[in-house]
C-alpha cells in the first residue's frame, strides 16, 4: 500500500489520471483527525474542482497503542451514500424544510488497492465549528442546524431494513469508540464499571437507525450559507443515543472550558435538542423518545469522561476543568437523571462547587 503524503499525493493523482499534466495543483494536510490521512487537493487553474483525498491508516495518532482495520474506509463510503439518500429523501418530501443548506460530501472515486477515496470539498471559506467554539463563539443557529441534520438522518433511516442489513457490522465502531472510550474508562474508574458495562450492553442492544458515531464539532464544517458533516468511518446501524451523547459531550466540554462564560454554550445544547426533537419525536412517539433521551444522557457521561480519562483525550482543558468533567460524569452514572434540564442543573451545581 502506498502511504499518501503531501509530497507524493500529486504524483499519485497524476498516475491515477485524476489530475492532468497542465493542472496547477497544491496539496494541503488537513489536521484534526487521528485515524486517517486527509489531504486537500486544490487545482488552481480549475476553480471549483478541488476535492479531499482520504486514506485509512492502521495505527491511530494517539499516545497509547490504538489500531483499526484498514477496510473500515469502505464502510465510510457506504455510510456516506446512505446519509446522502436520507437527506435527499427528506428534502424531496418537504422542500421547505431548509435542508438544502445541510450537506454530506459526494464520493468522487475509490482506490481499493490503497484504501483511499476522494470526495467533494466544502467551500474554501468554511471553518471547522470546533475552532469557532474554542474561540468563544456560541452560535445557536449552527446548533439548531446540527439538531436538524442529525434528526433528519436518524428519522430518515429509523428501523430501515436496508440500512440495518448494510451497516450491521459494528467491529470498527467497537474498535474506535466502545473500547477506547467506555472500556478504557472503566479501567480507570473501578467503582463505575457496573454502570459502564450497563451502558456498553445498552449500546449493543438498542438498534434503531443509522448512527454516525463521530458527530462532533470537529467534523462539522460551517460557512455563511451551509453546514457539512464529514468523517463517516464509525457509522453503523445502532443506537442514536450514542450520537446524541457524543455530540452533546463536546458542547458540555466547551461550556466547562469557557467558565465563567458557560451560559451561551449550554444554550447551544437547548437549541440543538429543540430542533432534533422536532425531527424525531413525531415519528417515534413520546415513550420511545423519552427512553432515547435517558440513554443519551448516559452516553454523554461515558463520552465526556472518556475525553479526560480515555484513549482520545481533549487537549484544551486544564486540571481543574478536567476534575469538573469527572465530577459531572460520575454523578450522572451514580445518580442518573432522565431529562436534559436535570443535566443542566447538575452542571450548574458542579460549576458552583
Amino acid at each position: 500500500m502506498l502511504l499518501l503524503e503531501v509530497d507524493n499525493a500529486c504524483e499519485y493523482l497524476r498516475a491515477q489520471g485524476r489530475i492532468h499534466g497542465e493542472d496547477d495543483v497544491a496539496i494541503e494536510f488537513l489536521p484534526g483527525g487521528v485515524s486517517n490521512q486527509v489531504l486537500y487537493v486544490l487545482i488552481r487553474n480549475r476553480p471549483g474542482a478541488e476535492f479531499v483525498l482520504k486514506q485509512a491508516r492502521a495505527q491511530l495518532r494517539v499516545p497509547d497503542p490504538w489500531f483499526s482495520r484498514l477496510d473500515r474506509i469502505w464502510r465510510e463510503v457506504e455510510v456516506m451514500h446512505h446519509c446522502r439518500r436520507a437527506i435527499d429523501r427528506a428534502q424531496a418530501a418537504s422542500p421547505s424544510a431548509a435542508l438544502g443548506t445541510l450537506e454530506t460530501p459526494r464520493v468522487l472515486f475509490e482506490d481499493r488497492e490503497n484504501f483511499a477515496f476522494a470526495m467533494s470539498a466544502a467551500p474554501r471559506q468554511h471553518q471547522v465549528w470546533k475552532q469557532r467554539l474554542l474561540a468563544g463563539e456560541a452560535d445557536a443557529d449552527i446548533a439548531r442546524q446540527c439538531g436538524r441534520l442529525l434528526g433528519t438522518l436518524h428519522a430518515g433511516t429509523w428501523h430501515s431494513a436496508e440500512v440495518a442489513q448494510a451497516l450491521d457490522d459494528r467491529q470498527v465502531f467497537d474498535e474506535l469508540r466502545i473500547d477506547p472510550y467506555y472500556r478504557h474508562v472503566s479501567a480507570a474508574h473501578a467503582d463505575l464499571r457496573p454502570a459502564l458495562q450497563q451502558l456498553i450492553d445498552s449500546v449493543a442492544r438498542e438498534r434503531h437507525t443509522l448512527v454516525h458515531a463521530d458527530y462532533s464539532p470537529k467534523n462539522l464544517l460551517v460557512w455563511p450559507t451551509g453546514l457539512m458533516m464529514v468523517d463517516f468511518e464509525t457509522g453503523h446501524y445502532g443506537d442514536p443515543a450514542f450520537d446524541l451523547g457524543f455530540f452533546l459531550s463536546h458542547l458540555v466540554l466547551k461550556s466547562i472550558y469557557h467558565i465563567p462564560r458557560q451560559a451561551p454554550f449550554l444554550a447551544l445544547t437547548v437549541a440543538f435538542w429543540e430542533e432534533y426533537q422536532a425531527q424525531l419525536l413525531p415519528l417515534i412517539g413520546d415513550s420511545a423518545y423519552q427512553a432515547l433521551v435517558t440513554r443519551s444522557i448516559q452516553n454523554l457521561a461515558g463520552c465526556a469522561l472518556a475525553r479526560v480519562d480515555g484513549k482520545s483525550r481533549v487537549d484544551y482543558l486544564n486540571a481543574a476543568q478536567q476534575d469538573r468533567v469527572r465530577a459531572l460524569c460520575r454523578g450522572l452514572f451514580l445518580s442518573p437523571v432522565e431529562t436534559w434540564g436535570e443535566v443542566l442543573e447538575r452542571l450548574k451545581r458542579t460549576d458552583a462547587a
